[in-house]
């Protein structure tokens, strides 16, 4: 994905890469739910899912985008850079949380009842959950995507410096190595540390999607070759990876070696080694798509959910988690579809809201500074 911005590229953004984060986060949000549209939605190319190729494009903008603020404002401007979107990203993982958790709260005081499929914390201790959540040490599902990100987004500068200084390949080998152990380290057993819950992605697996992203937007930033080379002994390796990680999701393969080895390598929480080389392989089939016709990786709606991913995040988690726990909603195909074409069409409206409120903030903004003057004339200045 070391394409340029030509071909999808608007006011500054490219609307490739902005069209597949929005995708990630319509089928995350689908994913969620209890819909039948998860049989379209849920690993439909592989034994991968959306939330790698979220997590990957995350650090692929990131990189880009930071490392052109190091480079503009050096080391300490990144790191105060970083610390702010670090703070906006808390924020949101922390309204996001509190919000859910009073969502709940009513819901189940209203109607009388518990659901099952919230988080049991939320019902049994809901300030300690309110506490434990703001301090990112109880991470429910749906809510804990935010924690990781902000935690790679804090060792952005770390990472982007030693790639400005010319340590690419030692900044892979130690993401690839620290993935590498955690493949081998048996799980640890939660119970005696509840209600502690930092969440179901182990973060030193996942580092590895978002370290590579961000060594390649920093890549992306001087090379300016127009289109990602293809390799024919690449192109075909990586379709028969793909075709292979289909069948084994949706043909029911299975390979000659042991269970136990089988279930390490498709392991999600740890990112096991088949799942991550199925999403690589797809992520370099797409790029290679993307680079040549712009246009079939690029669709301004899903761009526009893009643009706006955290804020999407925050609220399809709030939704989700509202929405789960009323089995009538999905207890018919008429009621499955339009639930769930209601939580996608959510989306777009948080984004909206988002737009606007963020474009009236910086009109008020613009109101109220002064206005410079000429000392010479006392007129304002051009």
């Amino acid at each position: 994905m070391t394409s340029s911005l030509q071909g999808g590229k608007v006011g500054g953004r490219d609307l490739r890469f902005d069209s597949l984060r929005g995708l990630m986060l319509v089928t995350m949000t689908i994913n969620h739910l209890p819909s039948s549209v998860r049989a379209v939605t849920d690993e439909s190319l592989g034994i991968f899912s959306s939330a790698e190729g979220f997590v990957f494009l995350s650090g692929l903008l990131a990189g880009f985008v930071y490392s052109r603020r190091l480079r503009r404002d050096g080391p300490a401007g990144l790191r105060a850079t970083i610390a702010q979107r670090a703070s906006r990203i808390y924020g949101w993982h922390v309204a996001a949380f509190l919000t859910a958790l009073v969502a709940v709260q009513l819901c189940s005081r209203l109607t009388g009842f518990c659901s099952w499929a919230n988080p049991p914390l939320f019902y049994a201790h809901p300030w300690g959950a309110a506490l434990l959540g703001s301090a990112m040490l109880y991470q429910p599902g749906l809510l804990d995507i935010l924690p990781m990100y902000c935690v790679f987004v804090l060792l952005l500068p770390h990472v982007l410096n030693a790639l400005e200084a010319g340590h690419r390949w030692r900044v892979l080998g130690w993401s690839l190595f620290a993935w590498f152990v955690v493949q081998w380290i048996p799980p640890v057993d939660g119970a005696p540390l509840y209600p502690i819950h930092v969440g179901s992605f182990n973060i030193f697996a996942w580092q590895l999607l978002f370290v590579f992203g961000a060594a390649l937007g920093h890549a992306r930033l001087s090379d300016l070759r127009p289109q990602v080379p293809f390799r024919p002994l690449l192109f075909l390796g990586a379709v028969a990876v793909v075709v292979y990680g289909y069948g084994v999701q949706k043909l029911h393969w299975r390979p000659g070696g042991p269970e136990w080895l089988f279930g390490v390598l498709l392991n999600k929480p740890n990112l096991g080694a088949l799942r991550l080389a199925d999403f690589g392989m797809a992520a370099y089939l797409v790029a290679l798509v993307g680079a040549r016709w712009p246009a079939l990786v690029t669709w301004r709606p899903l761009a526009f959910i893009g643009q706006h991913s955290l804020v999407v995040v925050a609220a399809q988690s709030v939704l989700v988690m509202i929405l789960i726990q009323f089995n009538t909603l999905f207890d018919t195909k008429l009621h499955d579809y339009l639930t769930t074409a209601g939580a996608v069409a959510f989306l777009f409206g948080a984004a909206g809201i988002h737009q606007w409120i963020t474009r009236w903030a910086a009109l008020r903004t613009r109101q109220a500074a002064p206005v410079p003057v000429s000392r010479a004339h006392d007129v304002p200045a051009a």
